[in-house]
């Protein structure tokens, strides 16, 4: 078989390697068309269960050590570090008085970043916000909380 001559000049080679470089970058984090990567896998089905009120199987997408952010001015502002602190402070938030829900609107991602549109609904709460999630293994490793207030 005959094989192709990679001899050129400099600029040749550095053009090759650099568009074979490119190439690299472009497709990564991409997935082939209907695939889904664990990680956004793992978020739709944290939210899902969290809607649902299965707590046990939320907390099954969550590293042991995973950090959750509220912004300072919101209710429940603070961080909490652990998933039995994150679970505690999740059960009290979704009281059954309050009807709390968080339906995604969309999801975005970008390496282990999983960006999150959601429509939060409760007792006088209408609102849109965005989420990120951090992913590790597959799981929650840190979640942060973008809200406005009015």
């Amino acid at each position: 078989p005959k094989t192709q001559n990679m001899k050129g000049t400099t600029h040749e080679i550095s053009h090759r390697y650099f568009s074979l470089l490119l190439s690299g970058f472009a497709y990564a984090g991409h997935h082939a068309s209907g695939e889904m990567s664990q990680n956004l896998a793992t978020v739709k089905a944290g939210y899902a269960a969290f809607n649902a009120g299965d707590i046990p199987a939320w907390r099954a997408t969550l590293t042991e050590d995973s950090e959750w952010v509220m912004q300072q001015g919101m209710p429940f502002a603070g961080t909490w570090v652990g998933a039995q602190a994150i679970e505690e402070t999740i059960r009290y938030r979704r009281s059954p008085v309050d009807k709390f829900k968080v339906e995604p609107i969309a999801y975005y991602e970008s390496g282990d970043k999983v960006f999150i549109h959601v429509q939060m609904t409760a007792d006088g709460l209408d609102t849109e916000v965005m989420h990120m999630a951090t992913m590790e293994d597959g799981k929650f490793a840190r979640f942060q909380v973008f809200e406005t207030q009015p």
